[in-house]
């Protein structure tokens, strides 16, 4: 009789499955990296429309002129959908006294500098320029839930 050398059922289950737990691994580690970029992306976005807002925000202070804000009034936008859902979503009240809340789109991004900042369609950061808060109105979403500003982003941490 001949001597067979050739896999087994087994062996070619165990290496089968072995394959698998290699793809699914692979898949994964894809997965989660890719979650790290954009989370990294929408902070890094974040920061730096943060930082203009601040200079900004620094020159109104000093000049009291309110011709320095950049971006629309949100109450000139508030009945906009986006604005409204976001609104709605944070519970943010845009009639506080002291409070000036303005929205930026991608001209007024342009306008500051930030060519390097790209909104997605139907997107905007709210900006307020007391306090030199930022909000973006789509947000990160993971697990669920949404973080709209870059306090809560910072926050955030992912499986390394």
């Amino acid at each position: 009789m001949k001597k067979q050398n050739g896999l087994t059922l087994i062996s070619t289950i165990f290496l089968v499955l072995v394959i698998a737990f290699i793809a699914f691994g692979v898949i994964y580690f894809f997965r989660i990296q890719t979650a790290k970029e954009q989370l990294e992306d929408v902070k890094t976005d974040l920061l730096l429309v943060q930082a203009k807002v601040k200079k900004i925000s620094a020159d109104y202070i000093l000049k009291k002129d309110e011709q320095v804000l950049v971006g629309s009034k949100i109450a000139d936008v508030k009945d906009e959908p986006i604005i409204q859902e976001f609104l709605n979503k944070n519970s943010i009240n845009v009639d506080e006294k002291d409070k000036k809340y303005y929205v930026l789109n991608q001209q007024n991004l342009e306008e500051l500098g930030l060519t390097q900042v790209k909104l997605e369609e139907n997107a905007y950061y709210v900006v307020e320029y007391e306090e030199s808060k930022v909000y973006y109105t789509k947000g990160y979403e993971l697990e669920g839930n949404s973080y709209y500003d870059i306090d809560n982003i910072e926050e955030l941490k992912l499986e390394q």
